[in-house]
């Protein structure tokens, strides 16, 4: 399991945060492309290192930035200290490839974590485990974050890349006194190939109230990126999203996310129990763009006078209503009205008035009167304008919550599929509307039912061993059953080998290559003897390509042989 449910009590301080600010700076700002230009456009790395020259954030300010985290309501900041292109931002000894010999000079980091120490700023480390620069990095071509056409100059050598990253891993934990966590973003590896569990291992013992997030496939905290689940609940997570919609670093032309549809965001967040990252790519002048910054002011505001229903708060009840979105502490509920209710009154379903305290909104301190009904309790007197023009937070008081809440959960229960009745005349298909699915990937991922252009249904997502999809067959009559896989799996998924558990015997098999995700071939796993009843079906990961793909699933076949 890559993360754990509950939380540490000396990582409840991250789990009470709810907000933080990311920053992506480095190298590729002074392109003004984004963070991924290296990449993109296919810069060789000699071209990409004569930027070096040049870079010289003469106006960066670390107190600024730690003073627009603070204007903006962050409780911590998380920032690049190393991204894809390899380049640091702060003075590590294992490389030459460093802001230290830039005409800047100096270390950045080392600036931006004395800052963060002055005001009380929590500081996390961004690091990206994979590299475009270094020639030991090992690429696969055509996996994610890979060079396709890695030069022929390099030198791929697992084990020395290792030792480097895991290097400046130590370098960050030892060298800035204390730091808050660190943020691995190379997730497309596995847990052994990035020695996840070494390296978490090493951090808490430098840095024991330190988080670790998920990417390196070991850690604290789950990182779901420009998405916002509301199903994790349970479990530290941290939804992260930059305030542009097209890239993380620096754009010369860079579009924005409004105000309302980031504080939107950060309540969504907040409800399901989890924290909010948002970003900021300063220029090439080490300042942040005036219109980025003055997005984080008003979301600053928002929260000097809402604040109380976003930190240290807990997953609310789902209301009927998805405009409605509850957070929690002790007998207190906080709603947040993602819209104006067409009304001037509002309707808590089942809930008996002469067990809610008091209700009034939040900033402007106006009292709502509290009406029973035959719906539930009628919260009255709203204005007939929003007071806010982002998002109104009603306080609802209780003198006990009513028992039927449940906190954190789904908007619709999730059905559990009946079993599957097995023919013993006629071959049974086992599809993917039938199965039911567990496990949790990197960034929180679960399977995922996918259907082509066609209406073709298979189930997708695989990434981690912990994936499975399991239905349960009721078999008529015992006997042989042949089982056959039907599995779509492109050059990138072929090879991958599966599993698949019936009732008591195991079966793998490998994925052939098949034209794309939406052509398929049938693999026969093998044959199997089933009891009369109800016997559990399950298919995961064996080996995934590459750590982390592996073939989509069309269907189980199920024959009676003789």
């Amino acid at each position: 399991m890559i993360v754990h449910p509950g939380i540490p009590e000396n990582l409840r301080w991250f789990d009470e945060s709810r907000f933080g600010m990311f920053i992506h700076f480095g190298l590729y700002a002074l392109l003004g492309r984004g963070e991924w230009v290296m990449y993109h456009e296919n810069i060789s790395r000699p071209e990409y290192r004569k930027l070096m020259t040049v870079f010289n954030p003469e106006k960066f300010s670390a107190d600024e930035w730690v003073g627009l985290a603070k204007e903006a309501g962050a409780r911590y900041i998380t920032v690049t200290a190393k991204h894809h292109d390899g380049f640091c931002l702060f003075d590590s000894s294992l490389t030459d490839y460093k802001i230290t010999n830039t005409p800047f000079g100096r270390d950045l980091i080392g600036e931006l974590v004395d800052a963060c120490h002055r005001a009380d700023m929590r500081i996390i480390f961004y690091y990206s485990q994979p590299d475009w620069y270094h020639p030991n990095f090992v690429h696969n071509r055509g996996a994610f974050k890979d060079l396709p056409h890695p030069p022929p100059t390099d030198k791929p050598d697992w084990e020395k890349y290792v030792r480097y990253f895991h290097g400046q891993v130590r370098e960050l934990c030892t060298k800035y006194g204390r730091i808050d966590g660190i943020w691995f973003d190379g997730s497309h590896k596995t847990v052994e190939e990035w020695r996840g569990k070494e390296l978490y291992d090493m951090i808490k013992e430098l840095q024991p109230n330190a988080v670790v997030n998920d990417r390196a496939r070991w850690g604290d905290f789950f990182t779901p990126e420009r998405s916002l689940p509301d199903d994790l609940t349970g479990y530290m997570f941290e939804a992260c999203e930059s305030i542009s919609p097209t890239a993380w670093g620096y754009q010369d032309d860079m579009p924005a996310h409004t105000v309302p549809h980031l504080v939107q965001s950060l309540v969504r967040m907040a409800a399901a129990g989890g924290n909010y990252l948002l970003n900021v790519g300063p220029k090439p002048d080490g300042t942040i763009a005036e219109e980025q910054a003055a997005v984080m002011r008003e979301i600053g505001k928002w929260l000097t006078k809402n604040g109380e229903s976003i930190y240290r708060s807990h997953a609310g009840p789902r209301l009927e209503d998805p405009n409605i979105r509850v957070t929690r502490k002790g007998t207190t509920l906080y709603l947040h009205l993602l819209e104006w209710p067409a009304r001037n009154r509002i309707v808590l379903p089942n809930v008996i008035a002469e067990g809610v305290k008091e209700a009034a909104l939040l900033g402007s301190g106006s009292e709502l009167e509290v009406v029973e009904t035959d719906e539930g309790a009628e919260l009255r007197g709203l204005p007939i304008m929003p007071p806010d023009p982002l998002v109104n937070v009603i306080r609802v008081e209780f003198f006990r919550l009513p028992e039927h809440f449940t906190f954190g959960a789904k908007e619709q229960a999730v059905a559990v599929p009946q079993p599957v009745s097995v023919s013993a005349s006629s071959p049974t298909h086992l599809t993917p509307e039938t199965a039911r699915f567990e496990g949790l990937g990197v960034k929180g991922a679960k399977l995922r039912v996918r259907r082509n252009e066609a209406g073709k249904a298979f189930i997708s997502g695989w990434m981690v061993p912990d994936h499975a999809a399991h239905w349960d067959a009721r078999v008529e009559e015992s006997g042989r059953y042949r089982i056959d896989v039907v599995v779509a799996a492109p050059e990138t998924h072929a090879g991958a080998v599966v599993k698949l558990i019936a009732g008591s015997t195991e079966l793998t098999f490998t994925a052939p290559e098949t034209r794309s995700l939406d052509t398929v071939e049938t693999v026969h796993a093998g044959t199997v003897e089933l009891s009369a009843g109800v016997t559990r079906i399950t298919l995961q990961p064996e080996k995934l390509k590459w750590g982390y793909l592996s073939p989509d699933i069309a269907e189980v076949v199920l024959t009676p042989v003789g």
